[in-house]
């Protein structure tokens, strides 16, 4: 992959992947286990659970644009590393919370590093256009890594050395990240920068079809990614008593077979121009993971959900960027890039608050909604394939 990069290049899209892999680590590592143990801290209730899940996701939804901005004005390696200390401080702070109100400021501080558009910035800026891509395949590549060990690692890992351990373990890697990062990367000179914020753009982009279906695409990805993993977690030690070093042999079968599946079913989006099909079935398979649970109430119900939804999540997660690179005007594709990535945390926080909301409530208020918003989806997603969008001629 690194044949034809530079020795900078290389050094540079190492480092960064290793930041970017390492900020995606202290989400994914939470993910299946934190539900469960914030019912265990003072003052906690299913909608304070489902605020300190997502109010990371919020924190990094208002963050992302303004510290892209910043990177422009002040320098990326500034920021960045501004960033990855403020998550630092907050990984410490959670690691230490002994209450739901310590942990939901402390959640709010790991997300106000809101980073990812600069690093991709930075990676852009110190990279050739023939060397770019794989570039960015790099660092798409470590966030699948990082998902698939995170899911299936975290509940052994959290079971035998405890949830605070895994605060810790990423406030440390982080530190790491930011030693790289200051000393391996250099800071690119701003002739070489390219993002200008606009109003004028932002006010194009927010009003483009395109732009507006995949921006609710990935929101809603994201909403279900959050959503499921607040509550069926939960559910699994608290309704159906199954420890938490057990559910690595829901999530590893259900991993490998959703993997094995996503290769040729992108090489057929990709090769063959079958983004539709593709696309659609990563939705229907949303909409079979919903009624999975929806219509067996049963720990059986809980592993077709995640079953099905890992498979349309593998699908869905790196078609939905690539469909914007396509579709996006090249002047534009930077801001772009970070409305979506607001976009996906504006659903992150949503799905933490809609999972809070069914712990509370019940199960159908998590089920019964997913397939509402799956039906809707799926139907706007083939009106959006059968437009006359440059995807026909990608």
């Amino acid at each position: 992959m690194f044949r034809d990069f530079t020795p900078q290049e290389r050094r540079v899209v190492l480092s960064i992947t290793f930041a970017v892999a390492v900020r995606m680590l202290g989400l994914f590592l939470l993910l299946p286990v934190l539900s469960p143990y914030l019912k265990t801290l003072e003052g906690a209730n299913p909608q304070l659970i489902g605020l300190a899940i997502g109010i990371y996701g919020l924190a990094q939804a208002l963050l992302q644009i303004p510290f892209g901005y910043l990177s422009d004005l002040y320098g990326r390696k500034p920021i960045i590393v501004f960033g990855m200390l403020t998550y630092v401080l907050g990984s410490v702070l959670a690691g230490l919370a002994g209450s739901i109100g310590t942990m939901i400021v402390a959640r709010f501080i790991q997300g106000f590093g809101a980073v990812s558009s600069a690093m991709t910035a930075l990676s852009a800026d110190l990279t050739r256009p023939q060397v770019r891509t794989r570039a960015f395949a790099s660092i798409g590549a470590s966030i699948g890594l990082v998902f698939t060990f995170s899911i299936i690692s975290a509940p052994l890992i959290a079971g035998k050395l405890g949830v605070p351990f895994l605060f810790y373990f990423t406030a440390l890697l982080s530190l790491l990240a930011v030693l790289l990062v200051a000393i391996k990367v250099p800071e690119p000179a701003r002739k070489e920068r390219e993002i200008v914020l606009s109003l004028r753009n932002i006010y194009v982009l927010l009003l483009d079809k395109d732009q507006l279906f995949l921006n609710f695409s990935i929101a809603l990805l994201h909403a279900y990614l959050v959503g499921i993993f607040t509550m069926v977690p939960y559910e699994l030690v608290y309704l159906y008593n199954l420890p938490k070093p057990e559910h690595w042999k829901i999530y590893l079968p259900s991993l490998l077979l959703s993997l094995l599946f996503m290769v040729p079913a992108i090489l057929l989006a990709e090769k063959r121009k079958k983004f539709r099909e593709v696309f659609s079935l990563g939705v229907a398979l949303m909409l079979f993971a919903f009624l999975s649970y929806e219509f067996e109430r049963s720990i059986i119900g809980a592993v077709l959900m995640i079953f099905f939804f890992l498979l349309g999540f593998h699908l869905l997660e790196p078609l939905v960027p690539s469909l914007l690179t396509k579709i996006s005007h090249r002047d534009m594709r930077g801001l772009a890039l970070g409305l979506f990535n607001t976009s996906q945390f504006v659903g992150a926080f949503a799905g933490g608050i809609w999972g809070g909301y069914a712990l509370k409530h019940g199960h159908l208020m998590l089920t019964s909604m997913g397939v509402v918003l799956a039906l809707l989806w799926l139907a706007l997603s083939l009106a959006w394939f059968s437009r006359d969008t440059v995807l026909r001629e990608s």
